[in-house]
């Protein structure tokens, strides 16, 4: 089922959209791929958008969608797009098309504060840093109020839904880590998977406040102390998701070496990002920016304090 427009809609609050931005290049189409598998999996609308025009290889800095060349390719890259989603999820799937001539940036943010899920396609290992760095992606990123997925271009979306690789989200002892788990619990409940929770450290690592871990083991090590916090906080969340298998890693190691090592035979990794309406430390630092130049499966960073989630 499908339907084109040329806005976004916003009638039913209740019902959260899983947005992916189309662009008719074969990132995009792996992007919608996994996307139209994950909004059938949290039983969600998903949202083709189409966003600017490409003339010449660069985005038209005052773009139209009306009339032109522009518009015939929009319209072509949307109606592949279209197929190929409902390839993958069947008729079952409810799809708009939206085709909107305000910039990328500005119409995926405006999208996301009815959207569960902004999914955004790459180009591959050292292409990561293009789609992640650059401004449209960073900009997304940065100042979306939703969660926004990034999927690397080799991915095989063949198996979501029926992968049984597990999730991996990683946790820095932060106020935000519940927005964080509340996304990671329910992919992996969605997915029927198990779900790692990985908390990695360093003595020289700034974010890592060891005082805090005191109250969990005064008298044990760090690492030892933070495997009791984690631990402490799986029990909470088990009691949520209780047909959720929960693994926790407490690693005194590098977060991005971690993660990627935790990773390394997983479907999708989660992680969070330390503020939002601005360039973050932890986003654009380098655990955040490593795992996303180097992992080879789909990342979600979900912005701090998302009361959007609950």
């Amino acid at each position: 089922m499908a339907n084109t427009d040329n806005a976004l809609s916003k009638d039913s609050p209740t019902t959260k959209q899983t947005i992916v931005g189309v662009d008719g290049s074969v990132p995009s189409e792996v992007a919608v791929r996994w996307a139209a598998a994950d909004a059938a999996l949290h039983g969600t609308p998903l949202t083709l958008l189409y966003a600017g025009v490409v003339s010449g290889g660069t985005l038209s800095s005052t773009p139209r969608l009306s009339g032109g060349a522009s518009s015939a390719h929009a319209r072509s890259a949307m109606a592949t797009a279209q197929t190929v989603a409902q390839s993958v999820a069947g008729d079952s799937l409810s799809v708009q098309t939206v085709l909107v001539s305000n910039p990328p940036a500005e119409a995926l943010i405006d999208g996301g504060s009815n959207a569960r899920l902004i999914v955004l396609g790459t180009r591959g290992l050292g292409g990561i840093a293009r789609a992640v760095l650059g401004s449209v992606s960073s900009a997304v990123a940065a100042r979306a109020v939703c969660p926004v997925a990034i999927v690397p271009e080799h991915f095989d979306t063949t198996q979501v839904g029926t992968d049984s690789a597990p999730v991996v989200v990683g946790l820095d002892h932060s106020p935000h880590d519940d927005s964080v788990l509340a996304v990671a619990f329910e992919q992996a409940s969605r997915r029927h998977v198990g779900l790692r929770m990985v908390h990695a450290f360093t003595a020289l690592n700034p974010g890592t406040s060891f005082g805090d871990f005191v109250q969990w083991g005064p008298h044990l090590d760090p690492a030892g102390a933070a495997r009791l916090w984690l631990n402490h906080v799986a029990a909470a969340w088990r009691k949520e998701y209780p047909a959720v298998s929960v693994s926790t890693s407490a690693i005194e190691d590098y977060p991005s070496r971690t993660l990627l090592e935790m990773a390394a035979d997983a479907q999708l990794i989660v992680v969070g990002s330390r503020s939002r309406g601005a360039i973050s430390p932890l986003f654009m630092g380098s655990t955040s920016r490593a795992i996303l130049h180097r992992a080879e499966i789909p990342t979600i960073i979900v912005p701090a304090n998302d009361d959007h989630l609950r």
